[in-house]
């Protein structure tokens, strides 16, 4: 039996995510319009390819301590 989808459920997209790596020593904090992002060092968090897109986020990707993966 096929299961409708309820049209209010978010549905995976692979464009849409990305994981978001830390490759420094440092421990960063970012304050989002969606709220705190706390990203530790070594550490890897999977979200939303837009957030690639939020001006801290660009220049520390840019600087290469942040790595995007997906």
């Amino acid at each position: 039996m096929k299961r409708k989808r309820d049209s209010l459920t978010w549905t995976y997209n692979r464009k849409e995510v990305v994981i978001l790596h830390n490759a420094t020593s440092q421990n960063f904090i970012f304050e989002l319009p969606t709220g705190r992002l706390r990203l530790d060092a070594g550490r890897s968090v999977r979200t939303l390819a837009s957030l690639t897109k939020h001006a801290r986020v660009k220049a520390l990707i840019d600087k290469g301590a942040l790595k995007v993966k997906g």
